[in-house]
């Protein structure tokens, strides 16, 4: 089932990051009105720090090609769509469904951050090492833009695992095109109206216990959803294997989630999905010809692949 992408949303109190998916929701980090921010700025910082970090998602991811090798099929390629595009509807339809997405948040992100140190590049190590301190900070003391950030991070890291393992099972060219049509699908029920009731649940959803809540990524008023966070992973780990493409897709996400915050004065809803997309795109760019190359010898295989078959004929 597919998760629906974010939205950005510009309200009373300053403009908010909607997403159609559990936790793909993002505000402006400001709560005062507009006037309040920065001359010239619609957003606050908040926002733009949670938009870097979703970027730096991308460079954190090491190279799913360094795993044993496995079968991969192309239909696994739809995970990105069935993360993105699926989760409005199901979570709209299913009683209980917000509920229970949050308390799934809640249990598995911490194994799954601490799960990074297997996933991350050598030099953020460290950073999923101490994970286990980071979900303690976030759970024990009073909420903060600290213990808020201690969470983001965890989701970061949780992120970043499940990604290299997307990126384990399903060949590349298929992650690419379910990159891109989920992007597609997001802009689609952003501007169908789907993704308001889902993504003002699942923030006012609360996870059992006492625990922190790691639903969606939140500082200081700003918010980005979990579904933001896989598809900037997705991306790292199909750009992994080149420095040069990931450092334009990392960049190339983190300007473009920028200028998207700039559209808060003129339009009331903007798709997420679209800085990783973006970085995907100049990632393919600066690689043309290795992307040339690789298309190629992916074409080259399938007639092979097709002769058997008509000789057999």
């Amino acid at each position: 089932m597919a998760q629906p992408g974010s939205a950005l949303r510009s309200g009373r109190r300053g403009p908010q990051f909607e997403s159609a998916y559990p936790d793909e929701r993002v505000g402006d980090g400001n709560p005062e009105p507009s006037g309040t921010y920065p001359v010239g700025m619609p957003y606050g910082w908040p926002y733009a720090i949670l938009v870097l970090l979703q970027a730096l998602v991308i460079p954190l991811v090491r190279d799913p090609g360094l795993l044993p090798r496995i079968p991969r099929h192309p239909l696994l390629g739809l995970l990105p769509l069935i993360t993105i595009g699926g989760g409005v509807i199901a979570l709209g339809a299913i009683p209980g469904a917000v509920g229970a997405v949050t308390d799934l948040a809640a249990l598995a992100v911490p194994p799954l951050a601490l799960l990074a140190v297997l996933h991350v590049r050598r030099w953020a190590l460290p950073l999923a090492i101490v994970s286990p301190v980071l979900w303690l900070l976030a759970w024990r003391l009073p909420t903060s833009g600290w213990t808020q950030l201690a969470g983001d991070l965890l989701i970061v890291l949780a992120g970043v695992s499940l990604g290299r393992l997307t990126g384990w099972v399903a060949p590349r060219a298929a992650l690419v095109v379910g990159v891109l049509v989920a992007t597609v699908v997001d802009i689609w029920q952003v501007l169908t109206v789907q993704v308001g009731p889902v993504a003002q649940a699942l923030a006012a959803a609360e996870p059992p216990r006492g625990l922190p809540g790691l639903q969606q990524l939140e500082l200081l008023g700003a918010s980005v959803g979990w579904g933001d966070v896989y598809l900037a992973a997705l991306v790292g780990a199909i750009v992994a294997a080149s420095v040069r493409a990931t450092i334009a897709a990392t960049v190339a996400t983190a300007i473009a989630g920028l200028l998207m915050g700039l559209l808060f004065g003129t339009l009331d809803l903007l798709p997420a999905t679209v800085p990783s997309a973006v970085g995907l795109v100049v990632a393919g760019v600066v690689e043309r010809e290795r992307v040339a190359g690789w298309l190629q010898m992916t074409t080259s295989r399938l007639k092979a692949r097709r002769m058997p078959a008509d000789k057999e004929a």
